[in-house]
């Protein structure tokens, strides 16, 4: 029985790795302010930082090494949304519990993807999303700046949620006109087979 050789890490891949273990030490302060009520802390605000900094490091890697791939872009696709949720639970003691729908939404529409396959699909590439996704992380951590006013820190991801929401909701209409437009495709195909048939 043949086995499929196990994909080997590429340069791009453990600058996205690195990232990753950074969101998990972000995730341990974010998690314990929710049960001491406290600020995270300055240090999760670093960490954070470097994470997503280094978010233009690994696709820079990648394409400098020619080793991007499709299985490359979802670590880090999914390395970005686990850090989005990581700094929304930590701005949960500072902002609100209402942060939390900017890190659990790309999660809602991953879970709907369940039930409705054809929202994996590759969208073209737009300008807007990716600064939107951008936009996340950076108006988290400047609501965890220790020492701001809290008008001023809810202030950021109050403008970065509405956003996030437009641009997913853009994406979905989108995906969901591009299934209707081929299922109908596919089914005036089939009538004009069976009446051809019929002739």
């Amino acid at each position: 029985m043949d086995t499929i050789a196990p994909r080997r890490p590429t340069p791009a891949d453990r600058v996205t790795l690195f990232r990753a273990a950074l969101t998990a030490c972000c995730a341990v302060p974010a998690v314990a302010s929710l049960f001491t009520g406290g600020h995270p802390g300055p240090v999760l605000v670093l960490l954070g930082a470097l994470a997503f900094l280094l978010d233009a490091v690994d696709g820079a890697v990648a394409r400098r090494t020619g080793t991007a791939s499709e299985a490359g872009a979802r670590f880090d696709a999914a390395t970005d949304a686990a850090l989005v949720l990581v700094l929304s639970v930590a701005a949960v003691t500072v902002v609100g519990p209402w942060t939390l729908a900017i890190g659990a939404l790309y999660y809602v529409v991953a879970a709907a993807a369940i039930a409705r396959p054809h929202l994996r699909r590759p969208l073209p590439p737009r300008i807007s999303r990716k600064l939107i996704g951008a936009l996340q992380p950076v108006a988290l951590l400047v609501a965890l700046l220790p020492g701001l006013p809290a008008a001023a820190a809810a202030a950021a991801p109050a403008v970065a949620l509405p956003l996030l929401v437009f641009s997913f909701g853009r994406d979905v209409v989108a995906l969901e006109r591009l299934h209707l437009a081929t299922g109908l495709s596919a089914r005036q195909r089939h009538q004009l087979i069976r009446r051809a048939q019929v002739r």
